[in-house]
């Protein structure tokens, strides 16, 4: 008898390869699959310009990083000041500072931070979170990254199409090919709910943003779908597999779609190369348990992180390009 409905991955439009970098961009989500890349030694870099939550925030950062055009007017434009701070319309709270110039600074040298990985990386993943967008009411068609809470009566808050999302992101994409020729981008939904919608407003954002990337996969060679959002509510379906507030996936739920990842989009050889990598963190982050403060404790100690670490190099050797 069974009781649910399981996902059976298929194989993806193509195969990653975790000796070769890859760039995520989105909601927290990303944060997650990021941290569990990481940890297993793959070269990942997540959100190196901060959240973005929806998809013409995410194509705005890719647009000005692929194609590094009037990069410092468009910093500047976007920098505004809340009571002592200042803050960047691209960015979350990670660049807010003190004075202008620190903010400018700081939001450069993510940006650049991206636009390198990006010129490097074989694959990038995005996340759309919510198709809710905030404009500045006094700037028509700005969107903002986050609102960082200015007052409410400063935005214009509406949800994008589905053909805007599509026309955004078909030009995006032609941008990022003729950045990085070799780049695969890979598309999900993220299981997140952002209840602040409501339900209805959460529920039609989702079907938004997943007919969008439908579409969007269709019109490229380069780009493929991968269902975390399905998998958390037809396969899992349950809120057990719900962190504590409800609404963001549980650890356990985030392993289980990490699983499904590497079934759709590794070969078997780059799952055990994932599992080696894990086992190298492991070993470096384990504390030696020895008992008393006797000259043979502290050497027992000492071997086990000399060990670890030489398992380390041993793994560096063999594989290089992993973190």
């Amino acid at each position: 008898m069974k009781f649910r409905t399981e996902y059976e991955a298929r194989p993806g439009g193509f195969i990653l390869n975790p000796e070769q970098s890859i760039v995520l961009l989105g909601s927290c989500f990303t944060d997650y699959i990021g941290k569990r890349m990481r940890f297993c030694r793959w070269r990942a870099y997540p959100n190196l310009c901060g959240t973005l939550y929806n998809p013409s925030s995410i194509a705005n950062i890719l647009r000005i990083t692929s194609t590094w055009e009037n990069i410092f007017d468009i910093i500047d434009d976007s920098i505004a000041q809340r009571d002592n701070l200042w803050i960047s319309w691209l960015s979350d709270s990670g660049c807010t500072r003190y004075t202008k110039q620190d903010t400018k600074e700081s939001v450069f040298s993510r940006l650049l931070d991206l636009h390198n990985n990006l010129k490097e990386a074989k694959a990038l993943i995005v996340t759309f979170g919510t198709a809710w967008v905030f404009e500045l009411k006094d700037r028509q068609g700005y969107i903002v990254s986050n609102c960082h809470k200015f007052p409410s009566d400063t935005f214009i808050r509406r949800r994008l199409s589905i053909s805007e999302i599509i026309k955004e992101w078909n030009d995006i994409l032609k941008k990022l090919s003729d950045f990085n020729p070799a780049l695969k981008v890979l598309f999900t939904v993220s299981p997140v709910r952002h209840l602040k919608d409501g339900f209805e407003g959460n529920s039609s954002s989702k079907a938004i943003l997943r007919l969008a990337c439908e579409e969007i996969c269709k019109l490229s060679d380069n780009a493929d779908y991968f269902p975390s959002f399905e998998i958390m509510n037809d396969d899992l379906r349950d809120y057990r597999f719900y962190d504590n507030d409800l609404v963001h996936p549980s650890d356990m739920a985030v392993d289980y779609i990490w699983e499904k990842f590497q079934d759709r989009y590794l070969s078997k050889a780059s799952r055990g190369l994932l599992a080696e990598g894990e086992k190298v963190t492991r070993r470096l982050q384990h504390r030696p348990i020895v008992f008393g403060t006797s000259d043979f404790a502290k050497y027992t100690a000492s071997n086990q992180r000399y060990e670890a670490i030489e398992f380390y190099n041993e793994f560096i050797t063999k594989h290089p390009n992993m973190l």
